[in-house]
């Protein structure tokens, strides 16, 4: 080849190695193609030394950048995101890691955290062609939730009037992602458990079983150990499903995640390209840097998806947060009067859902709209306090 077609596949072989073209005076327009094709610079002969200095030290700057770019692009693809996941910090990458090592098998999973994980070990894993097929456990009642599960035959109950598959039959060489698995049933983990261990199950109203070949993710917001201690979870299931757990980082818990999910989330967002935004001001990522997000990502997003709406111009200037963020904490001898973290940030979200039980009348729906958390999310974290929304609006009253 000559000089034009080396200076072509270097450029598409070898994209981080600058070239320079030396060419004679005559020969001007080959070294307009040079360029063309990629080439850094051209020296003309004849030529001295500083020319030749001068655009070498052009070139590898340059290079320099565009490298620096490429390496941050693929720093921020390994390090920060991650099936749809973003985080900087040691403790996400971890969890990172995990998943990239389970995915590959045929493992149960227990995640206390939500579905982003559930869905990353299912599409990096052999059965990433399969179906995943998601079910909230908490969202049904017990007898529905068995007809959801298990599917039924025509006539298997009042109003079954054809037949319907059941989320195991879908999830058939694929993934059930069981969410909130705490809710269930003692009777339903038993049911549960035999699928589990026979890899069969039976339709409501059928006398044949169906083999099903299925990987079973469980998502759980509260510490299933504590359920076995209190009675309300089988051992046995618990050990079942509990072969490799996985345990997600609060965001509270790793604030330096803030501002990525923050600005990630405006880069998607439709009505921030429609209504020109393309800033958030420092006061308000400050306000969002302190608050403590009992809600985690959910509660972020929610915010996020408010103060868009209501932004009057291109820039976010406010933000409005629960009342939580606004009060001041009780604290003992100067020091707060908890034994960790965990511990006092359990008794604030307690006293701040008590607190707005109370603004709401006990109307848990008005009250998961009025401070951004979904009504699941919301009613779950009351159940978690035992606390009773019947006595908030009979104080209300």
């Amino acid at each position: 080849m000559d000089g034009v077609q080396l200076i072509s596949y270097i450029h598409q072989n070898l994209p981080d190695v600058p070239v320079i073209a030396i060419t004679g005076y005559s020969d001007i327009q080959t070294a307009v193609n040079a360029l063309k094709l990629g080439a850094s610079d051209f020296v003309v002969k004849p030529f001295d030394l500083a020319a030749v200095d001068e655009s070498t030290r052009a070139a590898l700057e340059k290079s320099n950048v565009y490298m620096e770019i490429r390496h941050l692009r693929r720093w921020l693809k390994d390090r920060s995101i991650f099936g749809g996941m973003l985080s900087k910090t040691p403790e996400m990458h971890r969890v990172f890691e995990i998943i990239r090592m389970v995915a590959p098998t045929h493992m149960t999973v227990l995640v206390q955290g939500k579905e982003l994980v559930a869905s990353a070990i299912h599409y990096q894993s052999g059965r990433c062609q399969g179906p995943f097929v998601t079910i909230n456990c908490a969202g049904f009642p017990e007898t529905l939730l068995e007809s959801e599960l298990f599917g039924y035959e025509k006539g298997a109950f009042t109003g079954a009037e054809q037949a319907k598959p059941g989320k195991i039959e879908l999830a058939h060489g694929g993934t059930l992602f069981l969410d909130e698995i705490e809710s269930i049933s003692l009777v339903m983990q038993g049911k549960l458990l035999r699928v589990l261990e026979d890899q069969k199950f039976q339709r409501l109203g059928a006398n044949t079983s169906i083999r099903v070949d299925m990987r079973v993710i469980a998502a759980s917001n509260i510490p299933l150990k504590d359920l076995v201690a209190q009675g309300r979870m089988r051992s046995d299931f618990y050990y079942r499903i509990n072969v490799i757990p996985i345990h997600l980082v609060p965001l509270r818990q790793r604030k330096v995640d803030i501002q990525l999910l923050v600005h990630d989330f405006l880069r998607h967002h439709p009505i921030v390209a429609e209504k020109g935004i393309n800033a958030i001001s420092k006061e308000v990522m400050n306000v969002l840097m302190d608050y403590p997000w009992p809600g985690n990502i959910r509660e972020l997003q929610n915010i996020l998806a408010r103060a868009i709406v209501l932004a009057a111009g291109r820039i976010i200037e406010t933000v409005d947060l629960p009342d939580l963020a606004l009060e001041p904490q009780p604290k003992e001898n100067g020091i707060i009067g908890c034994a960790s973290l965990d511990e006092w940030m359990r008794k604030q979200e307690k006293r701040f859902l008590e607190q707005k039980l109370e603004d709401f009348g006990g109307n848990v729906a008005l009250m998961a709209k009025g401070c951004g958390i979904g009504l699941r999310t919301l009613s779950r974290k009351i159940r978690l306090h035992n606390l009773d929304p019947k006595g908030s609006q009979n104080n209300k009253t």
